[in-house]
């Protein structure tokens, strides 16, 4: 199992040249390779050369600032899949961040930061990043290797059997197509390895030239419907393999157009000793200005689906390939379209990946303010709720005070005399508010005389006759005469039984003998 190791490198991005001193003394103090740029321009730059296994990207800066370099760098495929780490002493952090990370980032540090936690978030970002390439190249390597070597192993064996009558006669080309074949399988093998299209392409028309022993080689993919011209080679630069080209075949005016189509349309490969010799390709432009050529032109297959033409030229010799260089070089075709089929599935995942974490991204955005309206909302509705309970309490309380009100009337028999007829069952509360209703009318009346008629009352506990004969004294001390009136003979009789005092009240039997009483006080 491949190690991954604590450090990596750290292309650290800041305008302040105090701020790259700091974090490239932290930085490397822990291990780190450091690579310090001061503009957004030169770290687009820097990232394609060093390939850094992390960026730590200032937000402010002269030129392009944090965002715009992000964005660029997420745009480029050879700097997107680079994790970066915003810094920002910026007081909108929220704001920021938010933007940041829909550019990509992975995290975001505030200014000034801890070197603890600038150093936990760097070793984490790298070491995922590390394992993430590592784990892929592990996988992808060992899948596609042992396919490719458990595929050309039984074909070798098969081949090597069907011609084993032959063995003396095909001694020596045997040997020598051995040797090649070892070479063919170790290059095959080491394609297979890649993931990365671009990779693959360039390994793969390098060691097609090299073991072709060909002038040129140019790679055509079948792409939605259409062949399409995505990388070539030649030999007089050979460690310069043009890529991405994606030119439709038939605008490239650099090959035999008519024997590639013909490949891609009949799935099989062709081999032409002496382009003059054909009477198809008399006509066609790019031979006629190159003179007699000799021509392998491979059909790239896999599980029956063409992928892509291996073609390769180089000038008519008379000594042509050999039935097993050409079988060999068949193999490495295709060997080749299952690494350029896995290498086109990888972009397409990763692809997809990116879409899928833009759109967790956006969903995750809609949650938030979800949220927060349904944070809004709530508050409103908790604030209704509070006034709504704010308000029954005033119902309540203004009720509490009619009932109180209705429980203990006073009624004006004259402006010197009143009457306050109490009802039904006098509790020591009732009793309380009566004292007190007797005590607010005669103080802001000025009333003489106050009838309290208890006809309707039905019992009286030694509390509440105790509370009456309160109300008469208090009321007498403010200068007005109480009348009880209406004591039937069970209620004296409680009274009595009670033992209170009555001597200090004047009691009448019925509610009228009371105002005669009383209109005879006030005259």
């Amino acid at each position: 199992m491949t190690n991954v190791s604590d450090t990596g490198t750290v292309l650290i991005v800041d305008d302040e040249p105090r701020n790259l001193r700091l974090l490239r003394d932290n930085l490397s103090g822990w291990g780190f390779e450091i690579a310090a740029a001061t503009n957004g321009l030169r770290a687009i730059q820097l990232a394609k050369e060093v390939a850094p296994d992390l960026i730590l990207l200032d937000v402010k800066m002269e030129g392009i600032d944090g965002f715009e370099t992000c964005r660029r760098l997420k745009a480029d495929p050879v700097t997107s899949d680079i994790p970066v780490i915003f810094m920002t002493a910026s007081t909108e952090m929220n704001a920021d961040k938010v933007k940041g990370l829909n550019l990509g980032a992975v995290e975001f540090l505030l200014k000034p930061f801890q070197s603890e936690e600038l150093l936990a978030r760097v070793r984490v970002q790298t070491k995922l990043r590390q394992l993430m390439k590592s784990l892929a190249a592990q996988v992808e390597e060992r899948v596609a290797a042992e396919a490719a070597l458990q595929k050309l192993t039984h074909e070798l064996e098969r081949r090597v059997a069907a011609r084993t009558a032959e063995l003396e006669r095909a001694l020596e080309e045997l040997t020598q197509a051995q040797a090649q074949m070892a070479t063919v399988i170790g290059a095959a093998q080491t394609v297979a390895g890649e993931v990365v299209l671009d990779r693959v392409l360039d390994r793969l028309l390098r060691i097609t030239l090299e073991h072709a022993g060909a002038e040129r080689c140019v790679l055509v993919l079948a792409r939605e419907g259409g062949l399409f011209v995505e990388a070539s080679i030649t030999r007089d630069r050979p460690d310069a393999v043009r890529l991405g080209l994606a030119t439709p075949v038939e605008a490239d005016a650099q090959l035999a157009v008519t024997v590639v189509q013909g490949v891609a349309r009949t799935k099989e490969s062709v081999f032409i000793q002496d382009t003059r010799g054909e009477p198809g390709l008399a006509g066609d432009r790019y031979l006629g200005a190159r003179g007699p050529r000799s021509i392998l032109c491979m059909a790239m297959m896999h599980q029956g689906e063409l992928t892509g033409v291996l073609y390769v030229e180089r000038e008519a010799v008379p000594h042509p390939y050999t039935p097993t260089q050409l079988e060999t070089l068949r193999l490495l075709a295709s060997q080749a379209a299952v690494a350029v089929k896995v290498a086109l599935l990888y972009a397409a995942l990763r692809r997809s990946n990116e879409q899928l974490e833009t759109e967790v991204a956006r969903q995750t955005e809609e949650l938030r303010r979800t949220n927060e309206r349904l944070t809004l909302e709530l508050t409103e509705r908790e604030r209704a709720e509070l006034a709504r309970a704010a308000l029954q309490e005033e119902i309540i309380r203004v009720q509490k005070e009619r009932l109180a009100e209705l429980s203990t009337p006073l009624i004006p028999i004259t402006e010197r005399i009143m009457v306050m007829p109490l009802i039904g069952t006098i509790d020591a509360s009732r009793a309380q508010q009566a004292l007190e209703a007797a005590l607010n009318a005669v103080h802001g009346n000025r009333t003489d005389v106050v009838i309290i008629d208890v006809t309707g009352v039905t019992i009286i506990d030694s509390a509440v006759a105790t509370t009456l004969m309160a109300t008469a004294a208090a009321l007498r001390l403010l200068g007005a005469t109480t009348v009880i009136t209406g004591l039937r003979p069970e209620l004296a009789q409680t009274l009595v039984s009670l033992e209170i005092d009555l001597s200090t009240v004047v009691t009448r039997g019925t509610l009228r003998s009371g105002i005669d009483y009383a209109l005879r006080q006030v005259r």
